[in-house]
């Protein structure tokens, strides 16, 4: 604790020698003041929900939906009566996410947010999710594909059919954001667990499994540490995790997309402080990961649940998954209650496989929580945070559209 306090009185004394030498105007520049306005967070507001819109209004619904890195996979080609869903593997996290499965936990998301804003807007829609199974991507240790880009692969359709109800998660869409930082001490009541795992409406393929023992809570606190350290001591990992931090004003404005220091949950100090300092290194970051893993997310023994699927590769599964995902922030948000993925586990899980490792990771968590047959796909923390979330930056929904159809016939549909 010493440490943490230290650290936390050098960094205000930067920013406050900064600003009282006369560098006002730099800490400007770098976005010190920055009040989060402007084309980056236009989309949060942009949202109209009841007041029509056209189909439009609702990829504007799916832009503000979760992903991986806040790297928004998603292209969608817009139609009077059906609203088609592509992935973008111009947008993978490459290594940190070999075979897209957090890209199509993110596409899951906005599906959902889609389908949730057309009940508002009077259509009751019909999502048929594509089938299959997610493949090894094709990455270099770079993290650069190799050869012609892959192209966009549609992935699910949404059916817009007249009439329709609104549900009340369509109120939390522009209201939800991921919450990186401290929770307080006090616990999620064991009704709003309830409720949350009312919101699986495909119990044969998806389970929620909630850590409501401490020794199933600090195993899984052991896990994740442990897991981080693996990703933060990986170069290729670290490296395209890299990729989408956003620690500049410029770097917000030319991607509106990834990761920003206001949104990690630093504390206003200290996201201060941080702005005024050079860049840390990718190393230094992910070292820095690793503690405000271990001090931060999963202190004070936070509420921890693990969604969990049959076959952690199965695309239909996968979309699924994010689409729960999705639904319960908007059930949380709505009620004050934060959430934040810690999804470290699946992802050396998948990088094991990626290396063609023995899955020692995947043995020992399922050991440790014992899920039964199930496969962990997202684990996350919930509950009150001390601050705020706050909004990161969205491409806008006319940004997101794709225009050409993608070649080879329709895929499988699932409902």
């Amino acid at each position: 604790m010493r440490s943490g306090i230290s650290r936390r009185r050098l960094l205000w004394g930067v920013a406050t020698l900064a600003v009282a030498g006369g560098t006002g105007w730099y800490a400007a520049g770098r976005g010190v003041f920055d009040d989060r306005r402007g084309a980056p967070f236009a989309p949060w507001t942009a949202l109209r929900g009841r007041g029509g819109g056209g189909p439009m209004e609702l990829v504007r619904a799916a832009v503000l939906a979760a992903s991986p890195h806040n790297t928004q996979p998603w292209l969608f080609e817009v139609n009077e009566d059906r609203i088609d869903v592509f992935s973008d593997p111009s947008r993978s996290l490459g290594n940190m996410d070999p075979f897209g499965r957090e890209m199509h936990i993110g596409l899951g998301c906005a599906i959902e947010n889609l389908a949730l804003a057309a009940g508002a807007l009077g259509w009751t829609p019909r999502v048929e999710l594509g089938a299959g199974r997610l493949p090894l991507l094709d990455i270099v240790e770079t993290g650069e594909a190799r050869g012609p880009a892959p192209r966009p692969t549609r992935v699910a359709t949404v059916q817009l059919d007249p009439g329709g109800a609104e549900s009340p998660l369509a109120q939390a869409i522009a209201e939800r954001h991921t919450n990186r930082g401290p929770y307080r001490a006090q616990r999620v009541p064991a009704s709003a667990l309830r409720d949350l795992s009312s919101l699986n409406e495909d119990r044969s393929t998806l389970a929620i499994v909630w850590l409501e023992h401490p020794e199933q809570r600090e195993r899984f606190a052991a896990h994740t540490v442990r897991a981080t350290e693996i990703i933060a001591h990986d170069a290729a990992m670290v490296e395209d995790s890299d990729a989408w931090f956003r620690l500049t004003p410029e770097a917000i404005r030319s991607h509106r997309d990834g990761v920003t220091l206001d949104a990690m949950g630093l504390g206003s100090v200290l996201t201060a402080a941080s702005k005024l300092l050079p860049r840390p290194s990718p190393e230094r970051m992910h070292e820095d990961w690793i503690r405000v893993t271990r001090e931060v997310h999963l202190a004070d023994d936070p509420m921890t649940g693990v969604i969990a699927v049959r076959d952690r590769h199965d695309l239909g599964a996968t979309l699924g998954a994010g689409r729960l995902w999705q639904r319960m922030q908007l059930w949380a948000a709505a009620r004050g209650i934060a959430m934040h993925p810690l999804s470290q586990v699946p992802e050396v899980i998948d990088r094991e496989r990626q290396l063609g490792r023995a899955p020692a990771v995947e043995r020992s968590f399922d050991e440790a929580l014992r899920l039964g047959g199930w496969q962990p796909t997202m684990a996350f923390r919930l509950g009150y945070a001390v601050r705020e979330g706050v909004a990161g930056p969205r491409r806008a929904a006319e940004d997101v559209l794709h225009v050409e159809r993608a070649a080879g016939p329709p895929f499988g549909a699932r409902r």
